[in-house]
């Protein structure tokens, strides 16, 4: 990640509350975002692993997202047995002024 990218410096640039910050923020909660999901998915993983391991079968539940896992066991369509999932949310904004 580039964090020289989000310096405060560049962000004073642009203005308080400018369209120019606000997409620059919108950039900084992508970029973090991409940056989490890959460790916070590995761990999850890990933990669905240890769980399918004491005899449940869970499945990747839908498309996995940046911030967005979820596992089902359903084994009969419409009755889920457990769901688990993981939502995280990154948020970046500018000043209000």
């Amino acid at each position: 990640m580039d964090f020289e990218k989000y310096s405060k410096k560049r962000f004073e640039s642009l203005g308080p509350d400018s369209a120019a910050a606000r997409k620059l923020a919108d950039e900084l909660e992508n970029d973090v975002s991409e940056e989490i999901h890959a460790s916070v998915f590995e761990v999850f993983r890990t933990v669905i692993e240890a769980l399918n391991k004491q005899g449940h079968n869970l499945k990747v539940d839908g498309e996995i997202r940046f911030g967005d896992i979820s596992y089902r066991d359903e084994p009969e369509k419409n009755r889920c047995r457990l769901r688990l999932a993981c939502d995280v949310v990154i948020s970046a904004d500018t000043a209000d002024e």
